[in-house]
Protein backbone atom coordinates (compact mmCIF):
# COMPACT_ATOMS: atom_id res chain seq x y z
CA UNK A 1 0.00 0.00 0.00
CA UNK A 2 1.35 3.42 -0.96
CA UNK A 3 0.40 6.61 0.84
CA UNK A 4 0.30 9.31 -1.78
CA UNK A 5 1.89 12.60 -0.85
CA UNK A 6 4.04 11.12 1.92
CA UNK A 7 7.18 12.09 0.01
CA UNK A 8 7.93 14.74 -2.58
CA UNK A 9 5.89 12.86 -5.18
CA UNK A 10 2.55 14.03 -6.51
CA UNK A 11 -0.22 14.73 -3.97
CA UNK A 12 -3.21 12.43 -3.56
CA UNK A 13 -5.81 12.74 -6.31
CA UNK A 14 -8.70 15.09 -5.52
CA UNK A 15 -11.76 14.69 -7.75
CA UNK A 16 -14.58 17.29 -7.69
CA UNK A 17 -18.01 16.11 -8.81
CA UNK A 18 -20.22 19.00 -9.95
CA UNK A 19 -23.00 17.15 -11.83
CA UNK A 20 -25.08 14.08 -10.96
CA UNK A 21 -23.66 10.87 -12.41
CA UNK A 22 -22.74 7.24 -11.94
CA UNK A 23 -19.08 7.31 -10.99
CA UNK A 24 -16.50 4.54 -11.21
CA UNK A 25 -13.40 5.10 -9.06
CA UNK A 26 -10.27 5.26 -11.23
CA UNK A 27 -8.09 3.67 -8.50
CA UNK A 28 -8.47 1.23 -5.64
CA UNK A 29 -7.80 2.57 -2.19
CA UNK A 30 -9.28 4.68 0.59
CA UNK A 31 -10.74 8.13 0.24
CA UNK A 32 -12.74 10.77 2.06
CA UNK A 33 -15.97 11.74 0.33
CA UNK A 34 -17.29 15.24 1.08
CA UNK A 35 -20.93 16.10 0.31
CA UNK A 36 -22.37 19.62 0.29
CA UNK A 37 -26.06 20.38 -0.25
CA UNK A 38 -27.29 23.25 -2.41
CA UNK A 39 -27.95 26.61 -0.75
CA UNK A 40 -31.45 28.07 -0.51
CA UNK A 41 -32.37 31.20 -2.46
CA UNK A 42 -33.10 34.58 -0.92
CA UNK A 43 -36.17 36.66 -1.64
CA UNK A 44 -36.64 40.30 -2.56
CA UNK A 45 -39.33 42.90 -2.17
CA UNK A 46 -40.36 46.08 -0.42
CA UNK A 47 -41.97 44.63 2.70
CA UNK A 48 -38.95 45.50 4.83
CA UNK A 49 -38.71 41.92 6.14
CA UNK A 50 -37.52 39.86 3.17
CA UNK A 51 -34.88 37.29 4.11
CA UNK A 52 -32.04 35.21 2.70
CA UNK A 53 -31.64 31.45 2.23
CA UNK A 54 -30.09 28.82 4.45
CA UNK A 55 -26.89 26.94 3.57
CA UNK A 56 -26.73 23.31 2.53
CA UNK A 57 -25.73 20.63 4.99
CA UNK A 58 -22.29 18.99 4.97
CA UNK A 59 -21.00 15.51 5.70
CA UNK A 60 -17.86 13.49 5.06
CA UNK A 61 -16.90 9.85 5.40
CA UNK A 62 -13.76 7.77 5.00
CA UNK A 63 -14.51 4.84 2.71
CA UNK A 64 -12.78 2.02 0.88
CA UNK A 65 -13.32 2.36 -2.87
CA UNK A 66 -12.53 0.07 -5.78
CA UNK A 67 -12.66 0.20 -9.53
CA UNK A 68 -15.25 -2.60 -9.46
CA UNK A 69 -17.90 -0.71 -7.47
CA UNK A 70 -19.88 2.18 -8.89
CA UNK A 71 -21.12 5.14 -6.88
CA UNK A 72 -24.31 7.05 -7.59
CA UNK A 73 -23.74 10.75 -7.08
CA UNK A 74 -26.57 13.29 -7.00
CA UNK A 75 -25.46 16.93 -6.76
CA UNK A 76 -28.12 19.33 -5.49
CA UNK A 77 -28.63 22.62 -7.31
CA UNK A 78 -28.81 26.00 -5.63
CA UNK A 79 -32.25 27.49 -5.05
CA UNK A 80 -33.14 30.47 -7.22
CA UNK A 81 -33.89 33.89 -5.75
CA UNK A 82 -37.40 35.32 -5.86
CA UNK A 83 -39.12 38.68 -6.24
CA UNK A 84 -42.15 40.60 -4.96
CA UNK A 85 -42.02 39.47 -1.32
CA UNK A 86 -42.57 35.79 -2.24
CA UNK A 87 -40.78 32.64 -1.15
CA UNK A 88 -37.60 31.62 -2.98
CA UNK A 89 -36.57 28.10 -4.01
CA UNK A 90 -35.00 25.58 -1.64
CA UNK A 91 -31.59 24.09 -2.32
CA UNK A 92 -31.32 20.57 -3.72
CA UNK A 93 -30.14 17.55 -1.74
CA UNK A 94 -26.73 16.01 -2.44
CA UNK A 95 -26.26 12.27 -1.99
CA UNK A 96 -23.53 9.70 -2.54
CA UNK A 97 -24.08 5.94 -2.31
CA UNK A 98 -22.38 2.72 -3.35
CA UNK A 99 -25.14 0.47 -2.04
CA UNK A 100 -23.61 0.03 1.40
CA UNK A 101 -22.70 3.58 2.42
CA UNK A 102 -25.07 6.50 1.85
CA UNK A 103 -24.13 10.10 2.56
CA UNK A 104 -26.80 12.81 2.45
CA UNK A 105 -26.33 16.59 2.64
CA UNK A 106 -29.74 18.23 2.41
CA UNK A 107 -30.31 21.56 0.73
CA UNK A 108 -30.84 24.82 2.58
CA UNK A 109 -34.28 26.31 3.15
CA UNK A 110 -35.66 29.21 1.13
CA UNK A 111 -35.94 32.78 2.32
CA UNK A 112 -39.34 34.42 2.33
CA UNK A 113 -41.25 37.41 3.65
CA UNK A 114 -40.63 37.37 7.43
CA UNK A 115 -39.34 33.77 7.23
CA UNK A 116 -35.64 32.96 7.37
CA UNK A 117 -34.05 30.17 5.35
CA UNK A 118 -32.92 27.36 7.63
CA UNK A 119 -29.75 25.34 7.13
CA UNK A 120 -29.95 21.86 5.61
CA UNK A 121 -29.21 18.83 7.75
CA UNK A 122 -26.81 15.97 6.90
CA UNK A 123 -26.53 12.27 7.70
CA UNK A 124 -24.53 9.13 6.96
CA UNK A 125 -21.07 10.62 7.41
CA UNK A 126 -18.38 10.23 10.03
CA UNK A 127 -19.29 13.87 10.75
CA UNK A 128 -22.54 15.61 9.82
CA UNK A 129 -23.12 19.36 10.13
CA UNK A 130 -26.21 21.46 9.59
CA UNK A 131 -25.80 24.53 7.38
CA UNK A 132 -26.12 28.05 8.72
CA UNK A 133 -29.43 29.91 8.79
CA UNK A 134 -30.02 33.21 7.01
CA UNK A 135 -29.96 36.49 8.87
CA UNK A 136 -32.89 38.69 9.85
CA UNK A 137 -34.76 41.23 7.77
CA UNK A 138 -32.88 42.09 4.58
CA UNK A 139 -29.89 40.04 5.68
CA UNK A 140 -27.38 37.56 4.28
CA UNK A 141 -27.55 33.84 3.58
CA UNK A 142 -26.08 31.11 5.76
CA UNK A 143 -22.71 29.39 5.26
CA UNK A 144 -21.68 25.74 5.02
CA UNK A 145 -19.85 24.43 8.07
CA UNK A 146 -17.17 21.74 7.64
CA UNK A 147 -15.89 21.75 11.25
CA UNK A 148 -19.11 22.70 13.09
CA UNK A 149 -22.63 23.92 12.38
CA UNK A 150 -22.49 26.55 9.64
CA UNK A 151 -22.35 30.25 10.43
CA UNK A 152 -25.63 32.18 10.27
CA UNK A 153 -25.99 35.24 8.07
CA UNK A 154 -26.16 38.66 9.70
CA UNK A 155 -29.14 40.99 9.78
CA UNK A 156 -29.49 43.43 6.92
CA UNK A 157 -29.60 47.14 6.24
CA UNK A 158 -32.63 49.32 5.81
CA UNK A 159 -33.65 52.87 5.07
CA UNK A 160 -32.86 54.13 8.56
CA UNK A 161 -29.32 52.83 8.87
CA UNK A 162 -26.95 49.91 8.94
CA UNK A 163 -27.55 46.96 11.24
CA UNK A 164 -25.44 44.15 9.82
CA UNK A 165 -22.09 45.04 8.30
CA UNK A 166 -20.71 41.56 7.70
CA UNK A 167 -23.51 40.13 5.59
CA UNK A 168 -23.53 36.45 4.63
CA UNK A 169 -22.39 33.66 6.91
CA UNK A 170 -18.64 33.08 7.06
CA UNK A 171 -16.90 29.89 5.96
CA UNK A 172 -15.03 28.04 8.73
CA UNK A 173 -12.60 26.60 6.15
CA UNK A 174 -10.78 29.84 5.34
CA UNK A 175 -7.27 29.07 4.12
CA UNK A 176 -5.51 28.78 0.78
CA UNK A 177 -6.60 25.58 -0.97
CA UNK A 178 -3.98 22.85 -0.89
CA UNK A 179 -4.11 19.51 -2.67
CA UNK A 180 -1.68 18.21 0.00
CA UNK A 181 -4.36 18.47 2.70
CA UNK A 182 -4.83 14.67 3.03
CA UNK A 183 -8.61 14.66 2.99
CA UNK A 184 -9.30 17.97 4.76
CA UNK A 185 -11.60 20.37 2.94
CA UNK A 186 -10.05 23.82 2.94
CA UNK A 187 -9.99 26.93 0.79
CA UNK A 188 -13.25 28.49 2.01
CA UNK A 189 -14.07 31.92 0.57
CA UNK A 190 -15.11 35.21 2.14
CA UNK A 191 -18.71 36.04 2.97
CA UNK A 192 -20.71 38.48 0.87
CA UNK A 193 -21.12 41.98 2.29
CA UNK A 194 -24.39 43.53 3.31
CA UNK A 195 -24.71 46.67 1.18
CA UNK A 196 -26.88 49.76 1.52
CA UNK A 197 -27.16 51.47 -1.84
CA UNK A 198 -28.85 54.80 -2.50
CA UNK A 199 -29.27 57.14 -5.48
CA UNK A 200 -26.59 55.45 -7.57
CA UNK A 201 -23.96 55.65 -4.86
CA UNK A 202 -22.89 53.34 -2.09
CA UNK A 203 -24.10 54.77 1.19
CA UNK A 204 -21.88 53.88 4.10
CA UNK A 205 -20.01 50.82 2.79
CA UNK A 206 -16.86 50.29 0.81
CA UNK A 207 -17.22 48.12 -2.26
CA UNK A 208 -19.52 47.52 -5.19
CA UNK A 209 -22.66 45.38 -5.59
CA UNK A 210 -20.56 42.42 -6.71
CA UNK A 211 -19.00 42.40 -3.23
CA UNK A 212 -22.28 41.02 -1.94
CA UNK A 213 -21.61 37.61 -3.56
CA UNK A 214 -20.29 34.94 -1.20
CA UNK A 215 -17.13 32.92 -1.82
CA UNK A 216 -16.69 29.14 -1.62
CA UNK A 217 -19.00 27.75 1.13
CA UNK A 218 -20.02 31.27 2.25
CA UNK A 219 -23.36 33.08 2.21
CA UNK A 220 -24.34 35.97 -0.04
CA UNK A 221 -24.89 39.37 1.53
CA UNK A 222 -28.16 41.24 1.77
CA UNK A 223 -28.71 44.39 -0.29
CA UNK A 224 -30.88 47.40 0.51
CA UNK A 225 -31.57 49.60 -2.51
CA UNK A 226 -33.06 53.05 -2.76
CA UNK A 227 -32.70 54.17 -6.35
CA UNK A 228 -29.48 52.31 -7.11
CA UNK A 229 -30.36 50.92 -10.50
CA UNK A 230 -27.22 48.83 -11.02
CA UNK A 231 -27.98 46.44 -8.16
CA UNK A 232 -30.26 43.76 -9.58
CA UNK A 233 -30.38 41.26 -6.72
CA UNK A 234 -29.11 40.19 -3.35
CA UNK A 235 -25.75 38.51 -3.12
CA UNK A 236 -25.43 34.99 -4.52
CA UNK A 237 -24.17 32.25 -2.24
CA UNK A 238 -20.90 30.46 -2.91
CA UNK A 239 -20.88 26.65 -3.22
CA UNK A 240 -23.56 25.48 -0.77
CA UNK A 241 -24.10 29.00 0.63
CA UNK A 242 -27.48 30.67 0.96
CA UNK A 243 -28.46 33.63 -1.21
CA UNK A 244 -28.89 37.06 0.35
CA UNK A 245 -32.09 39.11 0.50
CA UNK A 246 -32.83 42.19 -1.59
CA UNK A 247 -34.79 44.85 0.30
CA UNK A 248 -35.94 47.64 -2.03
CA UNK A 249 -38.00 50.79 -1.76
CA UNK A 250 -41.47 50.79 -3.31
CA UNK A 251 -40.18 52.48 -6.46
CA UNK A 252 -37.52 49.78 -6.95
CA UNK A 253 -39.72 46.70 -6.58
CA UNK A 254 -38.98 45.61 -10.13
CA UNK A 255 -35.31 45.23 -9.19
CA UNK A 256 -35.93 43.28 -6.04
CA UNK A 257 -34.77 39.72 -6.72
CA UNK A 258 -33.07 37.85 -3.91
CA UNK A 259 -29.74 36.15 -4.54
CA UNK A 260 -29.49 32.53 -5.64
CA UNK A 261 -28.11 29.82 -3.39
CA UNK A 262 -24.87 28.14 -4.39
CA UNK A 263 -24.87 24.73 -6.06
CA UNK A 264 -23.95 21.66 -4.07
CA UNK A 265 -20.74 19.70 -4.58
CA UNK A 266 -19.15 16.30 -3.99
CA UNK A 267 -15.38 16.00 -3.58
CA UNK A 268 -13.53 12.68 -3.50
CA UNK A 269 -10.10 12.97 -1.87
CA UNK A 270 -7.90 9.87 -2.10
CA UNK A 271 -5.86 9.01 0.98
CA UNK A 272 -4.19 5.78 -0.12
CA UNK A 273 -3.86 3.58 -3.21
CA UNK A 274 -3.77 -0.20 -2.91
Amino acid sequence: MAVLGATNSTPPPTIPITVSQTWTPPLNGTAIIHCIGGGGGGTGGNSGDVRGGGAGGYCRKTVTISTGTNWTFVVGGGGGGFTNNGTAAVGGNTTATDGSSTLTANGGGAGGNASSGTGGTASGGDVNYTGGNSGGAGGGGGAVGVYATGDDGDGGNNASGNTGFYGGGKSDALSPFSSWSYGALNGGGHHGRNLRLATNSIDGYIGTPVDSDGGFLAGGGGVYSSGYNSALMGGNGGIGGGGGAFNATATDTYLSSGGSGGNGLIIVMYLTIT
